[in-house]
């Protein structure tokens, strides 16, 4: 029975971060009743039943971590490891609140207790990220063996989404069908209002190759591609390939990312490799965009150097394997999450050079609404409980 109560416990529907704080909050009780027990009944010094009821509620905070809170995680490390990287972190966040504490009552002078209260929740969030991120850090997935694909003489479709592009949709069509005989367009637009899906579909009438996908309103990149990749494999696409309609994706680089496919499941064409560039670009967005990449690779894990890069050739069985009902981005981080999903369900992902040119003509989709939904995602994957290997 007892056991029964355990494993309901242990697989109850709480979110890490919640049950992080439950035994957060039984360390407290500890730490006090142990306090009180030293003090009072064993006559101790209080400095030293302070360091023993200190010691004593971690190593119970522990212990409940690594038992309930990320029991689910495949430990790479030793246990001794884990519980010395989980005092230091406990440490870290101890000096944190400490040092915050004083900060907001010597320079904003808030009251002591409010103080106190903003220090406790600073010091134990970065507790539960430095202890999520490091000490319990789960391992990177087993590689899969390559799948096989069709030939790079099999059918190839270009998802290219779309939003006011009239002025460079037409040039995309022309450079992406003069790449050879097996190569697809399929555009995806989402009512324009500057007429793309009307070019696009009357060009689609006289060019078999052509095809549309008209949906109701702009309801962002991420559901765009989505839907793009489910119609492309309808259509039997055995290479499905994403892109830009701007033409800062050089369309006579497609064949590159088709003979990569050959060894790999997923290929991103990159800025940030060697060969790669940009062109075109201020200062600013570069460092925006490698800046995301490193805190991708250094969060995350992902082995992927363009890590928001939109040039992409998958592999169909890849598209008909990964959840993509599970995706939740809309704007540009869409990118970051497909990278995810595919480096934890253990696909090879390949990156080849690429220029990529600052568009000449309509406007850029960027916003800061989805600077702040990569910030989000970057949270929610960092921090919350990785998806699981299929």
């Amino acid at each position: 029975m007892a056991k029964g109560l355990l494993d309901r416990l242990r697989d109850a529907p709480l979110p890490r971060v919640a049950r992080f704080a439950l035994v957060g909050a039984t360390g407290v009780g500890v730490n006090s009743g142990m306090l009180w027990l030293l003090k009072e009944g064993a006559g101790f010094p209080l400095a030293a039943a302070s360091a023993l009821a200190i010691e004593t509620a971690l190593w119970n905070n522990f212990l409940l971590n690594d038992a309930w809170t990320f029991h689910k995680e495949r430990q790479r490390r030793p246990w001794w490891t884990r519980a010395l990287a989980f005092h230091v972190t406990a440490a870290t966040a101890a000096v944190l609140n400490l040092g915050l504490l004083l900060l907001l009552v010597a320079w904003p002078g808030l009251n002591y207790l409010v103080a106190n209260l903003i220090a406790i929740g600073a010091a134990a969030s970065v507790n539960y990220g430095l202890n999520a991120l490091w000490t319990w850090r789960p391992p990177a997935p087993r590689p899969r063996a390559v799948s096989m694909a069709g030939p790079p003489s099999g059918q190839k479709i270009v998802v290219v989404p779309t939003y006011n592009e009239a002025q460079n949709v037409e040039r995309l069509i022309d450079a992406v069908l003069a790449q050879g005989l097996s190569y697809e367009v399929l555009i995806v637009d989402d009512a324009s209002p500057d007429g793309t899906g009307g070019l696009v579909r009357a060009r689609a009438e006289r060019e078999p190759r052509v095809h549309l996908l008209s949906r109701g309103g702009k309801l962002g990149l991420g559901t765009a591609y989505v839907d793009g990749f489910r119609e492309a494999v309808r259509l039997g696409a055995e290479l499905v390939i994403q892109m830009d309609c701007d033409l800062s994706h050089d369309p006579a680089a497609l064949p590159l990312l088709v003979e990569a496919a050959e060894e790999a499941d997923v290929v991103i064409g990159s800025r940030y490799v060697a060969g790669g560039r940009t062109t075109g670009w201020p200062w600013y967005r570069r460092l925006v965009s490698e800046g995301t990449s490193l805190a991708c690779r250094a969060l995350l894990g992902v082995p992927v150097h363009d890590v928001t890069g939109g040039f992409k050739c998958w592999r169909r069985q890849v598209l008909e394997a990964l959840p993509l009902e599970e995706v939740r981005c809309r704007g540009f981080a869409f990118q970051i999450e497909m990278n995810y999903l595919c480096w934890r369900q253990g696909y090879s992902i390949a990156e080849v050079p690429v220029n990529f040119v600052n568009r000449q003509h309509g406007r850029s989709k960027m916003s800061l609404a989805m600077g702040l939904e990569t910030a989000a995602l970057l949270w929610r994957l960092a921090l919350g409980t990785p998806a699981p290997l299929r």
